[in-house]
């Protein structure tokens, strides 16, 4: 066993730097050759001729074959880029070539060779520097995830969509709702909602079934979406009541709008046959808590129903 009592304490140090630098080696090796799912092997960057070797599967699975490609340098990959992530993919590249971070590491799209985009992983580290720092080699591996990307956008438009109408859920209505709040207190950006509600829905799906309840509520969203233009800010709350928000808009262009979405909603009819009667009330914001909001629109809802329904009422 070693004696280290005789060492100085700089040498100990430096010691620890070099035990420390061989083990973050050592787990970068072992993130390389790991034989995850997605995998697409390993590359090298010669940054100074720049020129990149890689596995044959990473090019092959955007279409291309490795063997007339020929020897290609990083912006072969780059030009790829999504649009939308092209700075960041080049941010995170930049930064640590400069040694700013440890690792390069990001997750961005680039496009098939058929046009559509694929979700690749990518790590990397410089594993040499010349005598003024510079980078000379940079290593790394890359792995496509567009699987596990498709089943995270499944899963968030499960958490935040209706799956009946398609439109967004409670969740996404408050959500929706804080943000153009912290809007209006910070930049007094007005905006108005919405609230509307099928009157004798429960009578439609008794007399009709809940088939055709369900065709009506699809309906319904879809011309919400065709009159208003607004695809973005639709949201079934429960059962057959939706709100739709009406970013930077005052009461009185809500009314119109809510006056010409009522005109085509009734032109709707239940199985081909019934007319669609609609209640609905509309406010401006003013202040309210989001919960105060919503309770606001509700009254005027209420004034419509109890003024004999199918009516707008502010």
């Amino acid at each position: 066993m070693e004696n280290y009592s005789n060492w100085s304490r700089q040498d100990l140090i430096n010691l620890i730097a070099s035990l420390e630098e061989k083990i973050k080696h050592e787990n970068e090796q072992f993130l390389i050759n790991f034989p995850w799912a997605g995998n697409l092997g390993q590359w090298v960057w010669f940054y100074d001729r720049n020129i990149v070797h890689f596995n044959k599967k990473k090019v092959a699975q955007l279409g291309y074959d490795p063997n007339i490609i020929g020897r290609v340098g990083f912006e072969f990959f780059t030009s790829k880029l999504h649009p939308d992530d092209y700075d960041r993919v080049m941010d995170n590249m930049k930064k640590h070539l400069m040694g700013i971070t440890a690792a390069y590491e990001v997750e961005y799209r680039i496009k098939h060779r058929d046009g559509h985009y694929l979700w690749y992983y990518d790590r990397g580290t410089v594993t040499k520097r010349d005598s003024a720092g510079q980078p000379l080699l940079i290593e790394g591996i890359v792995f496509d995830i567009s699987k596990n990307k498709t089943l995270e956008e499944r899963l968030l438009v499960m958490a935040q969509r209706d799956p009946l109408t398609g439109v967004y859920n409670r969740r996404m209505l408050f959500h929706h709702l804080q943000t153009n709040i912290s809007h209006y207190l910070e930049q007094k950006t007005p905006f108005s909602m919405i609230m509307l509600d099928i009157d004798y829905f429960k009578e439609i799906n008794d007399s009709f079934g809940h088939l055709v309840g369900d065709e009506v509520l699809k309906n319904v969203t879809k011309e919400i979406a065709i009159t208003t233009g607004n695809h973005d800010y639709i949201y079934r709350y429960g059962g057959d009541e939706f709100f739709i928000l009406l970013p930077n808009m005052g009461i009185n262009e809500a009314k119109e709008v809510a006056s010409q979405l009522h005109r085509e909603l009734t032109k709707l009819r239940v199985n081909n046959q019934t007319p669609l009667s609609i209640s609905m009330g509309v406010a401006q914001y003013q202040k309210e808590t989001d919960d105060s909001f919503l309770k606001v629109l509700d009254e005027c809802l209420y004034r419509a129903k109890k003024g004999g329904r199918n009516q707008v009422c502010s």
